[in-house]
């Protein structure tokens, strides 16, 4: 294993923790909280789970790293991710591949707030706790994390997508139904896809699991536990820590800084007639190398905010979320258990037809309201003519939705 961290905390299934050392194949020891981890001769790595660590998948242009990180940025504003007081969020991104002129990145962002619980003020970095682990190529995985059921999808064994969707435990039906729609989601996005089965990290139900490959139609295997990648290389990582940590930090640095600084200054004053004019010039000095610096990254520095302007201007002909299987997702969540069955689903030109067969016209206006008040679906203008009813008193409607310019 290649890694600047030695030791992992990485949380278990139920409200515990577990510590695994680089190149162990199990863990050393089980902690109640991170921290708990007295050990800071070397730099701890704390994995998160999913509900302090959001991980999001995004397919954006191949671009630099400060451009790409700007892009993240908007994309994550635009999901409605923000930090304290409405800041950028505290965010790290890994670029896991390429597709076509596109890049398949990875984000892993910090909550808000964040559980002081988890804040560990000598951890060496922080991380979504499935990052650190090498997942299954192709498949879904499904594992617990202290008490939440959490679904991730991967890119060549490493982490892109994961959220929580369910508590333990939970039927082989609720599965079913988040598998269908992340993989819609996955399908949606080129290069990332398809998947090829489903893995179950754990212990799980024989009859769960049974159920599950039925009405799933994938691949269904069980695996005791995620080992840490054995190609993970975090030396590259930028610094990913919660406000608390980073403030601990600052302070800290602030009050040797301040030590040294009256340590200095003591010299100062001894020397200070003899040292006088020699000091006056080697700040000049330094004022100029730093005015020289300011001149040399004016350019590039205009060119990047010209460049995120650009992308913001480009940022519609990109936006997801028009895409007809992600809509269709969306408008599969709109309906009720029962009562409505769709017929016809239909995108073109900005412009979503659907047929469908409802229990009755009331059941069939209450869908049309619901797409009205829907976020992303509410950008369309929706009507629906008047339902035929059949003989056996149901109704069979059309309904159809414009993209609005606002």
């Amino acid at each position: 294993m290649t890694t600047s961290a030695s030791t992992f905390l990485i949380p278990a299934e139920d409200a515990s923790w577990r510590v695994w050392k680089a190149r162990a194949s199990s863990p050393s020891e089980a902690l109640e909280t991170p921290a708990e981890y007295a050990d800071r001769s070397k730099g701890v790595l704390v994995g998160l789970p999913a509900t302090a660590c959001r991980s999001v998948g995004l397919i954006l242009p191949q671009a630099e790293h400060a451009v790409m990180e700007e892009m993240v940025a908007s994309q994550l504003e635009r999901r409605g991710l923000k930090g304290p007081n409405g800041e950028r969020p505290a965010f790290r991104f890994h670029v896991l591949g390429h597709a076509g002129p596109n890049a398949i990145v990875s984000v892993d962002v910090l909550a808000e707030p964040f559980p002081e619980e988890l804040a560990v003020r000598h951890a060496g970095n922080y991380a979504a706790a499935l990052r650190l682990a090498q997942l299954p190529v192709g498949q879904l995985v499904v594992s617990e994390e202290q008490g939440e059921l959490i679904i991730a999808a991967n890119h060549q064994g490493k982490l892109f997508h994961s959220h929580v969707f369910a508590q333990r435990p939970a039927d082989a039906e609720t599965l079913a139904q988040e598998i269908l729609i992340t993989r819609l989601g996955l399908d949606s996005l080129p290069g990332v896809g398809p998947v090829s089965g489903i893995a179950l990290v754990g212990q799980w139900d024989a009859d769960v699991v049974n159920d599950l490959r039925h009405s799933a139609a994938l691949p269904v295997q069980v695996v005791e536990r995620l080992s840490p990648s054995p190609n993970l290389d975090t030396g590259n990582w930028t610094l990913l820590l919660p406000r608390s940590v980073s403030d601990a930090r600052a302070q800290a640095v602030t009050r040797r800084r301040m030590i040294l600084l009256g340590t200095l200054l003591c010299t100062v004053v001894v020397a200070a007639i003899a040292m006088a004019v020699v000091h006056l010039n080697q700040r000049k000095a330094y004022a100029e190398e730093l005015a020289a610096e300011v001149e040399k990254i004016a350019a590039p520095a205009q060119e990047v905010k010209r460049t995120a302007e650009r992308w913001k201007s480009m940022a519609p002909a990109v936006d997801s979320r028009s895409f007809p299987m992600l809509l269709l997702v969306e408008v599969t969540k709109l309906m009720p258990p029962s009562g409505v069955n769709l017929r016809n689903f239909d995108v073109k030109s900005g412009q979503i037809n659907i047929r469908a067969d409802a229990r009755d016209a009331t059941t069939a206006a209450q869908l049309v309201e619901d797409l009205k008040k829907h976020k992303i679906l509410g950008k369309y203008e929706w009507s629906m003519p008047q339902p035929q009813v059949r003989d056996n008193k149901t109704v069979s409607c059309r309904i159809q939705g414009k993209h609005t310019k606002s």
